[in-house]
């Protein structure tokens, strides 16, 4: 491509921009490249003279650029930049270009160019701009009253030319920048690497900063202090006596030493945060001798700064005797330092948090050793239970919904085995681990007034029946979640509802956000599953076992009555609408989750003496929760607020007429076996209907306890 000239001549721009490339690569300083630019242009622009300004580094005055003979550029300051001025100091100020074609008749610029140029006529005066705006210079380009003025060609090509110039320009001060930013950054990155990697052992981490602080500010010498703030000391046991091993420092393990921190430069440091540059510290008071006296070294400078965490001091560097001809640290090296302490504080602050959660590891393994002793099987109690793992008598009524546990007690753990075996087989589960898994379980549940293992085998006897009811609608690896997530369901309960542990703050609150009991419930049958020998699903496969831990999690989670309601109303909806598919997954999983709920509140379904007693259980445990929110200064809501035990049958009511009959409508629903469930949830809804209302309450039994509205 060529480009006319005003006189006729052409100039090949890929010429030009190849010898703006070349000045540019030369990279011989900003005034001899610009001085190449304004050279090229001014040809290029077919100019009689051109005259480079440079801006001064604060940016207030213009500097004249005048090459000698030998091709060094002098610059010479001509005055400010401002308005009123010189035609290069308005362009300057302006970063407007301009082009005049008769500069004597302008009144902006009543000093004319300021130069002898007295023959100047026609000007085209360019501002150099970065991309960012800022301005590096301008380019004066006269023409005199022979030649043609200046024209929009000219002025077109000029600025494209130094438009190039800018953003080459600006490339070059952003690579000369990212190359020094790299090169630090590669000693930072390399102090990462190292220091991260022994962050665990402290006198490695203490050795790792000592050594790079060295390198990176030339000391001769260095000392980490660290802060112990409890005694207001700092103390060292690792210390730098100018040793090397292949090049490399090699530190010196001793008797510690303490000192005040309001002894010396370092305790100055420690107490203040400054930083304290001393070209002789012999000089200053605030040095402290006895550490040279002990460590038999001789202190000239010194630099000392603060390594800091979260603002506050944690650590002291002390850098010793600058080495070279300076003899003092000077304040790049404050400056390197300041941003290498960032990374000091970093790695001392998570070595010390590492140190805390191994220690708190250990201490966790340790509780988890004793939590499991105290809980596990003893061997004696295994050995009965293998002895005899059936009971001597099956009592007839095992198989009905309306089962009275409370004879029972004493054989749980016998009645957990016989059912295991009726629902799934002898061959099954391996009896030795079967009986140890029972045994813990129970060992597990608190001794609490009503969530306690009375309570957990009622919930498994109820889904023992749901499945017994149900033979072949559900797969094996369905029944086995559902039947034993019904034994854990409860596991480790305290007593507290998941609103009195989010009220509270408790630890288990912090571990689990929501259905924070569920998931602890869930955590301890996993915990119990991993001790040794007690792991009853050993023999299934991998993925399967896994498969069983998600269905076990899934059924537990369902006893949360806050994810009850929600999974209730779907499944009636779906009920309603005659949607119901027992082979769609999600159906079946609505169904698993009423099924939890069901068997959770089966006690509302048992004989009327049976559902009362177990009302004063729930409300004790109820009434102590709300003693302890009263002695936390908390009112508790009426349910748990002994003052309001005269509002018991109403709460009643309204329990069985929001939670307990739509769970087992929908269930009767879905599962037609049901139906004695639902009868009996009736009648006992119509139980407390009359204790709400004062009238005498009826003595539970199959033919004539069916209460009618009418009976006085």
């Amino acid at each position: 491509m060529k480009m006319f000239s005003c006189d006729g001549s052409t100039n090949s721009i890929e010429d030009v921009m190849l010898s703006m490339v070349a000045d540019i690569e030369d990279n011989t300083g900003l005034p001899k490249l610009l001085n190449s630019v304004a050279k090229l242009i001014s040809k290029v622009c077919n100019a009689d003279v051109f005259t480079l300004y440079l801006v001064s580094p604060m940016g207030n005055d213009l500097l004249f650029c005048k090459e000698d003979k030998e091709g060094k550029i002098e610059q010479i300051m001509i005055g400010p930049i401002t308005y009123g001025q010189t035609i290069s100091s308005y362009v300057a100020f302006s970063k407007e270009l301009i082009m005049e074609s008769d500069i004597l008749g302008d009144e902006r610029f009543p000093m004319g160019t300021g130069i002898d140029n007295g023959q100047a006529n026609s000007l085209l005066v360019l501002p150099i701009l970065l991309p960012n705006g800022d301005i590096l210079g301008v380019i004066e380009l006269s023409r005199n009253e022979k030649s043609k003025p200046f024209n929009e060609e000219n002025k077109q090509v000029a600025c494209m030319y130094l438009t190039w110039v800018g953003i080459a320009i600006h490339k070059i001060q952003v690579c000369q920048s990212l190359e020094q930013q790299q090169e630090f950054n590669r000693f930072l990155l390399e102090v990462s690497r190292v220091i991260f990697d022994d962050i665990v052992a402290t006198d490695n981490l203490t050795e790792h900063i000592m050594t790079f602080t060295k390198s990176l500010v030339n000391a001769d010498r260095c000392a980490l202090f660290l802060l112990d703030e409890t005694n207001n000391e700092l103390y060292a046991d690792l210390f730098d006596e100018g040793l090397e091993l292949d090049g490399k420092p090699v530190f010196t393990k001793k008797n510690q030493i303490r000192f005040s921190v309001e002894k010396g430069i370092a305790g100055h440091v420690a107490r203040t945060g400054d930083v304290v540059n001393i070209p002789d510290a012999y000089s200053d008071s605030r040095f402290n001798r006895e550490v040279d006296i002990k460590t038999g070294y001789t202190t000239k400078s010194i630099l000392c700064m603060p390594i800091l965490s979260q603002g506050s001091v944690i650590g002291v560097v002390q850098m010793i005797n600058k080495k070279g001809s300076d003899m003092a640290f000077s304040s790049t090296d404050e400056s390197h330092f300041r941003v290498f302490a960032v990374y000091c504080a970093l790695a001392l602050h998570y070595s010390k948090i590492y140190g805390t959660i191994l220690r708190s590891d250990c201490m966790l393994a340790v509780a988890t050793e004793q939590v499991a002793f105290h809980i596990t099987a003893t061997p004696a109690q295994h050995k009965r239970l293998m002895d005899r793992p059936l009971p001597k008598t099956i009592p007839p009524d095992i198989n009905e919904f309306q089962f009275d546990v409370r004879p029972s007690t004493n054989t749980f753990c016998e009645l957990f085995i016989y059912m295991t075996y009726e629902l799934f087989g002898e061959d099954t589960f391996d009896l030795s681990t079967l009986a140890r898994f029972i045994l813990t379980v129970r060992n597990s549940y608190r001794p609490v007034p009503y969530h306690n293992f009375e309570h957990a085998f009622t919930v498994t006897h109820c889904m023992y029946c749901l499945l017994q009811a149900t033979q072949g609608l559900f797969s094996d690896i369905e029944m086995q979640s559902l039947f034993f997530a019904c034994i854990c369901h409860d596991l480790d309960h305290r007593g507290f509802t998941n609103t009195f542990n989010q009220k509270f703050e408790t630890p288990l609150a912090s571990l689990y956000a929501t259905s924070t009991m569920e998931q602890h419930h869930f955590s301890q049958t996993v915990f119990i599953l991993q001790l040794d020998g007690h792991n009853i699903f050993s023999h299934l496969p991998n993925n399967v076992y896994k498969q069983m831990l998600g269905h076990i999690r899934h059924n537990i989670l369902a006893t949360d009555l806050a994810l009850h309601f929600e999974n209730q109303k779907e499944l009636a909806k779906i009920c309603l609408t005659d949607n119901l598919c027992i082979t769609n997954p999600k159906h079946r999983g609505h169904l698993h989750s009423l099924m939890m709920t069901a068997s959770d509140l089966s006690l509302s379904a048992k004989y009327w003496p049976v559902q009362r007693e177990t009302v004063d259980h729930i409300y004790e445990e109820f009434y102590q929760q709300g003693d302890v929110e009263k002695q936390n200064g908390y009112e508790p809501i009426p349910m748990l607020n002994r003052d309001f035990k005269d509002k018991l049958a109403q709460e009643q009511v309204n329990f069985y007429k929001f939670v307990c009959l739509p769970t087992y409508t929908t269930l009767y629903q879905v599962l037609p076996v049901t139906q004695s469930l639902l009868e009996s949830t009736k009648d006992n809804y119509l139980q407390w209907e009359r204790a709400m209302q004062g009238k005498s309450t009826l003595m539970w039994n199959v033919d004539s306890s069916r209460t009618k509205e009418n009976k006085s």
